[in-house]
């Protein structure tokens, strides 16, 4: 009797933990929530067969729509076989004017307030050449960093121009924060590499945006130093503007010439020396936080012949224009070229060669320095 009484007790728990079991189951089945997302955008142009457009884009989860607020944008403008060429103003309606007649795909890509990527959605859209003829002229929007102190960072919009009249408002996007103000001075929230996003208008309504990175630390970084130079005959140039700090500026630029002994201070200076030769030339970059970095070059100083640099300053072709402005062509491998006639004659040839290969639909306008100097100047020359 007392084994029936056990073997029934024994099936009961069972049956009782299994129905637990399947209760439970069946409850958090009922309270999970089915989430769903979407984001879409529209685009219209301005006016009738114009590049200029303007986007609306929309954000909605589980029904509900989602504004500037909560969640981050993030937009991109891309070409096929060339990737991303630019991207907007950092929100929900921003505007862009395409520059040549293409198919472009804009992606409005959204995030929240921690920058997890929630939703994204691209459309393509044709540019025409008809509708670049009725391309207007914009207000340009110009980022410029005054000083960068740990994690404060000072920006300034004054140098955005427009040539059809006065900008009467800039508005910065900064962390998901909105700033209206032409300088303005930000402490990020920790060290990293940002986004900052800036929009000018004009007070006839016409606007424009540019978006630029900059990484910041908190704690000192070890300055990098650097410098370039040009030459005229035995009369040098030396520049230090491409030193860099992450964590604050750099407030002391000094130079030391082994050969004399001589030393001078400055972000450009310029020294005569006495005859051809190889020279060494030290460069020590001080930050504020007071950490040195030193840089030794040899440089070579030719009275009459000099290696020959060719550097494209400008650029008038749109999409490629970043690219078309890093090209610089040394003479390193050609050997010095005694004349400034035939310095222009290498440089063109070069020139005329990097838009051969880049086989252009569109004529791109280029314009570029050549320099006779010592040494090759290019940081990364171009092997064409």
């Amino acid at each position: 009797m007392m084994m029936k009484k056990l073997l029934l007790v024994a099936i009961l728990s069972t049956l009782t933990a299994c129905g637990s079991e399947d209760i439970f189951d069946a409850d958090d089945d009922n309270n999970t929530e089915e989430i769903i997302s979407s984001v879409t955008f529209t685009h219209q142009p301005s006016d009738v067969n114009s590049p200029l457009y303007y986007f609306d884009a929309t954000y909605a989860k589980n029904g509900q729509e989602y504004r500037q607020d909560d969640i981050l944008w993030h937009w991109s403008v891309s070409l096929d076989g060339i990737g991303e060429v630019t991207t907007l103003y950092p929100e929900e309606d921003p505007q862009y004017q395409f520059l040549e007649a293409d198919t472009y795909r804009v992606k409005a890509t959204v995030s929240d307030t921690t920058g997890d990527e929630l939703e994204s959605y691209y459309q393509d859209i044709i540019i025409t050449s008809e509708q670049i003829t009725n391309a207007i002229i914009q207000p340009v929007a110009i980022i410029s960093v005054l000083s960068i102190n740990g994690l404060n960072v000072e920006f300034d919009a004054q140098n955005s121009t427009y040539s059809e009249g006065d900008l009467s408002e800039y508005e910065w996007m900064i962390e998901g924060a909105i700033y209206s103000t032409a300088v303005k001075t930000h402490t990020f929230n920790e060290s990293g590499q940002y986004s900052v996003s800036l929009k000018v208008k004009a007070t006839d309504g016409s606007e424009h945006s540019v978006t630029t990175t900059i990484r910041v630390s908190a704690e000192p970084t070890e300055p990098v130093a650097n410098f370039t130079y040009t030459a005229s005959n035995l009369l040098i140039n030396f520049d230090a503007s491409s030193s860099s700090n992450t964590s604050s500026d750099i407030n002391s630029y000094n130079w030391y010439f082994p050969y004399d002994g001589s030393s001078v201070s400055g972000l450009e200076v310029t020294k005569e020396f006495p005859v051809e030769d190889a020279y060494s030339v030290a460069l020590t970059v001080i930050s504020n936080e007071g950490i040195e970095k030193e840089i030794i070059k040899t440089i070579h100083v030719n009275e009459n012949a000099a290696y020959v640099t060719c550097d494209i300053l400008t650029s008038s072709h749109t999409i490629y224009r970043a690219r078309d402005e890093e090209q610089c062509f040394t003479s390193i491998e050609n050997g010095p070229l005694t004349t400034s006639s035939s310095a222009n004659v290498w440089c063109n040839a070069q020139i005329t060669k990097y838009k051969d290969q880049m086989s252009r639909i569109f004529t791109t306008n280029l314009t570029y320095e050549v320099r006779q100097q010592g040494n090759n100047e290019c940081s990364e020359p171009n092997e064409l």
